[in-house]
């Protein structure tokens, strides 16, 4: 710098002019180039740094997603559903589901019922005859009124689709033939559906297409029927889906933990850590003797020893190897002690491997105890009591439970039924198919005994397929009239239920069936059928109010007519459950008797459980009159640490007043709860004592705690040190700024100074230049 400021001088001197830009740079530049050239240094070596812990920052973060799969304890709750033959029936299951193996017979699917009008028309605009329009879909019946408005195929067609009748109306162009087509909107037996009272129909009748059928299959040699292929309310958290129907083959449906899943999510977290193992040594390296230039230069060596000495890095190593190396007082006693115990041990270097058949072996032995080892999670000594879920506030240790109150749900009983005669009413079983029960068998027959009084009923005389279940009906009722007299007992099919019943007229007694032969078409396919009771609400419908839960208060009816109480019970929750407020609310109630009263009950438990029935018209006999009302009552009691106890009333849950979920912000004598975080539920049981609650962290989850640890925003290490770092460039960046003030002024001083060393220079050569003029001309005279 020196020898450029001379060389800059002594040629503006011979010159005798000075380069006052260079001249001024050069020694602004020379004043502040020792306090910049040390800033810069610390500049690139707290960047360096900054870059390297940003680079094990990412690191971190990336094997800590692999850590949090490994310490959810849903991990190790899944489980994977297989089937023998999925092209019958496939099946899928939910963590809730029990380990279980089933014999599956898909016997039979389920379909909509379709009905085409049998005549034709020329044009989808031709005209229909007027009159009402009668549709009844498994006992709803809607009618709809056809006039000039709508009397065309495209307008009935129209007027259906954007109604709720329970069917869908199509047209279709049959060779120029245009013929209307009716389609049960839901599948299964009670979407059987009739359609009446429009000449243009009645006269040509209907064929049907697709017979309305529930879908059929026997799962461990019980029938279960549904109106859906879906079976998933059949067993808990397992769904069932048949595919096709093949009557007398078993498949087996097997539901299993999903232990592979588990062995992955292990084997890639060893992979991980040992690439984490890797980055870290790099990142400590003094040597980097052993690097090519190439390496060195390259990305993948990009931060290699920069944090060489670093006390920071080798807490960090520390650290994230101590997470799964301590003891685990949860674990004593167990199954398995330590890693090494299913098969991961440290090698001498301090990376992780996998004895893959000792994992193998663990996993399908004890997979409770690998989610103790690994996950964050609770178990109880209860088996009525079932711990959910924790949080990151929660701490390890066993806590004492006491239950002073279990939760319910809201419940209302009406009086004693009134008006109960001794007319009776036969049931058979469920029909699953439809086809079938219009077929009424030669060798059908059964005894029916009428207040005792028996007779047998032969049916050889109307055997042959009907078109219709009630034509069948009528058959058969032709024969019970020729041994009873007319008016005695009345046979009729419920669409609503899929089956066929007999009912004996007021005042004529008990009924019963025995020996019933070649009717298992018609659902009766057990030898005898015995009667029950009938409940006559009289010949006006019943009305009341109803508000379940969260609902609004709204109003219901029921049909007038005879029920057993069977039948009205579930017409009541079929009828609270359909309206549009309760429906709407997401509430629901299930009815029940005892044989002399009906019991109404909401499905949710707690203290937002409520039932009110009010205001109630016609429903005497069913032993409704006065207003019935009823709330529900969380659970309650205490769960003891050792900071004290806690009343864990406060924190049952408004969905499920069973479940509790301790607040974040829990204090016991002043002191954050241990509890904070904590979620379980008490399911049934006595109050008292109900034993004690054990929450764990496992090595996972330990290490998850770890390294979230590091990154946190106050105390974190490495938060701390990179907030620290950034503090340290932004200090530099103010002397940075503080030198170019400097150097900037520097700059300015030596120009001026310069354009006045300038300015003298000029003005002494202009008087040289003077003298030398008139001595000169003085010497030229």
């Amino acid at each position: 710098m020196a020898n450029e400021i001379g060389s800059t001088l002594l040629n503006s001197l011979t010159n005798s002019t000075f380069d006052i830009g260079n001249m001024s740079k050069a020694l602004a530049t020379a004043e502040v180039a020792g306090p910049k050239a040390i800033l810069e240094r610390n500049v690139e070596k707290v960047t360096t740094e900054l870059d390297a812990f940003k680079y094990l920052q990412t690191n971190l973060e990336a094997f800590n997603s692999y850590v949090t799969d490994l310490s959810s304890p849903t991990l190790f709750s899944q489980k994977n559903a297989s089937s023998s033959n999925d092209t019958l029936v496939s099946v899928s299951a939910t963590n809730s589901a029990a380990l279980s193996s089933y014999q599956i017979e898909s016997r039979q699917l389920a379909q909509a019922h379709t009905m085409v009008a049998n005549k034709g028309f020329t044009s989808p605009s031709d005209t229909l005859s007027t009159g009402t329009l009668t549709i009844d879909v498994g006992g709803q019946v809607s009618n709809i009124a056809v006039d000039a408005s709508n009397n065309t195929l495209e307008g009935l067609q129209k007027v259906i689709n954007n109604g709720d009748y329970g069917v869908t109306a199509s047209i279709i162009n049959n060779g120029g033939s245009y013929q209307m087509m009716f389609t049960s909107k839901e599948s299964g037996a009670a979407g059987e559906a009739t359609i009446s009272g429009i000449a243009d129909f009645d006269t040509n009748g209907f064929t049907t297409t697709s017979q309305a059928q529930d879908a059929v299959m026997v799962l461990n040699g019980v029938t279960v029927t549904n109106s859906t292929n879906t079976f998933d309310q059949v067993i808990d958290g397992v769904t069932f889906q048949l595919n096709s129907a093949s009557v007398g083959t078993i498949s087996t449906v097997s539901v299993g933990q999903d232990s592979q899943s588990v062995k992955d999510t292990i084997t890639s977290f060893v992979d991980v850590y040992n690439q984490l193992d890797t980055i870290l040594d790099e990142l400590g390296k003094y040597d980097t003797s052993d690097l090519t230039k190439e390496e060195l230069a390259s990305d993948e060596y990009k931060y290699y020893g920069d944090l060489a000495g670093s006390s920071l890095l080798r807490s960090v190593k520390y650290q994230v190897r101590e997470s799964m190396s301590g003891a685990i007082s949860q674990l004593s006693g167990g199954s398995y002690q330590s890693l090494a115990d299913i098969g991961i041990n440290f090698t001498r270097d301090g990376a992780l491997e996998v004895d893959s058949a000792k994992l193998d072996t663990a996993l399908l032995t004890d997979m409770s105890a690998l989610s103790t080892m690994f996950s964050k999670g609770g178990t109880s000594d209860d088996p009525l009591v079932n711990v959910l879920a924790g949080s990151d506030k929660t701490q390890t240790g066993d806590y004492a439970l006491n239950i002073t109150q279990l939760a319910d749900r809201a419940t209302v009983t009406g009086g004693a039924v009134a008006g109960l005669t001794t007319d009776e009413q036969v049931a058979g079983d469920r029909i699953s198919d439809l086809t079938s029960a219009l077929t009424i068998d030669a060798s059908a027959s059964f005894d029916l005994n009428v207040n005792g009084t028996v007779n047998t009923i032969n049916l050889a005389s109307v055997a042959q397929t009907y078109a219709t279940k009630d034509e069948v009906a009528t058959a058969i009722q032709g024969q019970i009239d020729a041994a009873f007299g007319a008016g005695v007992v009345a046979i009729s099919y419920d669409s609503s239920q899929s089956r066929f019943e007999l009912n004996a007229a007021s005042g004529q007694g008990t009924v019963d069936i025995a020996a019933t032969t070649g009717m298992s078409n018609q659902g009766f396919g057990s030898a005898s059928y015995a009667g029950q009771q009938l409940l006559d609400l009289g010949a006006t419908d019943a009305t009341f109010n109803v508000k379940v839960d969260e609902s609004t208060s709204s109003a219901v009816s029921i049909t007038a007519g005879r029920y057993t109480m069977d039948e009205l019970a579930l017409t009541m929750a079929s009828t609270i459950n359909n309206n549009a407020d309760v429906k709407a609310s997401g509430a629901e109630v299930s009815v029940t008797h005892d044989g002399s009263a009906f019991t109404v009950t909401s499905t949710r438990f707690g203290g937002f459980s409520s039932v009110e029935l009010t205001g109630f018209a016609n429903f005497g006999a069913a032993g409704f009159t006065a207003d019935v009302l009823d709330a529900g009552q969380n659970v309650d009691g205490t769960l003891t640490t050792a900071s004290g106890s806690l009343n864990i009333g406060a924190y049952a849950s408004t969905a499920d007043g069973r479940q509790v979920k301790i607040s974040d912000y829990a204090m016991i004598a002043g002191n954050e709860a241990e509890v904070r975080g904590l979620e379980f539920e008490v399911i049934g049981g006595t109050t008292g004592a109900r034993g004690t609650i054990s929450y764990s962290e496992g090595y996972a989850s330990q290490l998850e705690t770890t390294i979230n640890d590091l990154f946190k925003a106050d105390t974190g290490l490495l938060s701390t040190r990179m907030s620290n770092l950034n503090d340290r460039l932004d200090r530099y960046d103010e002397k940075t700024k503080d030198i170019d003030t400097r150097y900037e002024k520097l700059l300015a001083k030596y120009q001026m100074q310069f354009s006045m060393l300038q300015s003298l220079i000029n003005s002494s050569e202009q008087t040289r230049n003077m003298l030398t003029a008139t001595y000169s001309n003085n010497n030229n005279n």
